[in-house]
């Protein structure tokens, strides 16, 4: 990470930190004995700062000094596995990433491969999938976090073939929207891990019907990684959304950078897994989607899209950078129809060397 880069890193958790103490900045300057012109200049990440002056503002905040730089050195990667996800492309979209942008959107976020890389602090991450989105919401709460693990390790403990069958269908009851956010989010990271190659698939009535994949153990998740994501959400300003993509750019400005992972488009002749959510992602879909990509270019923002690399997609998104990538397809019932495949990442901008 460049200097520049950094210090903004840096200043922007400082700023987080003084808005969760219900500080402004006179304030803090007053209590740190800081002029508040320099604490301006280190929010934005334009100078920097001595050692005894993060003293200052650490010990104002009573925040450990070591948080002002933990998002530097954090490491934080997907809690589920997920289909489409983007972990094997990710050196190949990290090349394309903006060396400089604001605030970070990911609309369609799935297991959030690309969202824990660029573990950027203000984001806003969002997808259809409703139970995705309560597994994610937890981490922004400490009750709902803690509620969501014991959960979880209640189902690795009575994990077996009957007890995956019996939560599976949980959604069936008509009573299933009051069961707690923490137990919902456990519900779909215990049948991610232990149902079928970990997909997430749901029928035209939105019931989740993958079946078991058999394993005598299941392991729901690491601790350690569990609680660097709820160290990351509880510094960062995460937003955690679960609407239309459209709405969710509704706030994309000048300088934001938004990365469109949709559902991806067919090729001819064959179907692929698009069943996230009982809705399908349509060819009016892609269309919509290639609208307010373009609506976000004449904004000033920094687009970059993955797609499969279809005539249909190269054609609605002509003009714009379309680089073809190799990826392969690790999640497919009929392991015949696993292997690579040509997808496309395109960009409303130059990629820079």
């Amino acid at each position: 990470m460049e200097n520049q880069e950094y210090y903004k890193e840096v200043g922007n958790n400082i700023r987080q930190a003084r808005i969760k103490n219900g500080l402004s900045q006179e304030e803090l300057s007053n209590l740190a004995d800081i002029e508040r012109s320099q604490l301006s200049r280190i929010e934005n990440g334009l100078v920097d700062v001595s050692f005894s002056t993060f003293i200052k503002i650490s010990e104002t905040l009573r925040m450990p000094l070591y948080e002002f730089f933990l998002f530097h050195s954090l490491k934080v990667r997907p809690f589920v596995k997920w289909a489409g996800g983007k972990g094997q492309l990710i050196s190949e979209i990290l090349k394309r990433v903006p060396k400089t942008y604001e605030n970070y959107y990911e609309p369609f976020v799935g297991g959030g491969a690309v969202f824990f890389e660029l573990k950027r602090n203000n984001s806003v991450i969002n997808d259809v999938n409703k139970e995705l989105v309560a597994a994610y919401s937890c981490f922004l709460n400490e009750d709902d976090y803690e509620e969501m693990l014991h959960f979880l390790d209640k189902f690795t403990d009575e994990h077996s073939e009957e007890n995956y069958l019996k939560i599976r269908n949980l959604d069936r009851e008509p009573d299933f929207e009051e069961y707690s956010k923490g137990f919902r989010a456990a519900r779909m990271i215990y049948l991610n891990k232990a149902g079928f190659n970990g997909l997430y698939r749901v029928n035209s009535k939105g019931f989740f019907n993958v079946p078991s994949g058999k394993k005598e153990t299941v392991k729901c998740y690491d601790k350690y990684n569990m609680k660097s994501i709820y160290t990351y959400f509880k510094l960062g300003n995460i937003k955690v959304l679960n609407t239309d993509f459209e709405e969710v750019c509704k706030t994309c400005k000048k300088g934001d950078f938004i990365y469109f992972d949709p559902p991806y488009d067919s090729y001819e002749n064959q179907k692929n897994f698009t069943s996230y959510s009982k809705d399908d992602f349509t060819k009016d879909d892609q269309i919509r989607l290639c609208n307010l990509f373009k609506t976000l270019d004449k904004k000033g923002c920094y687009c970059m899209l993955s797609n499969h690399n279809t005539q249909f997609i190269r054609d609605l998104y002509e003009g714009f950078n379309i680089e073809v990538v190799n990826a392969r397809r690790n999640i497919n019932s009929n392991g015949s129809k696993r292997g690579n495949v040509e997808e496309v990442l395109i960009t409303n901008y130059k990629n820079e060397e």
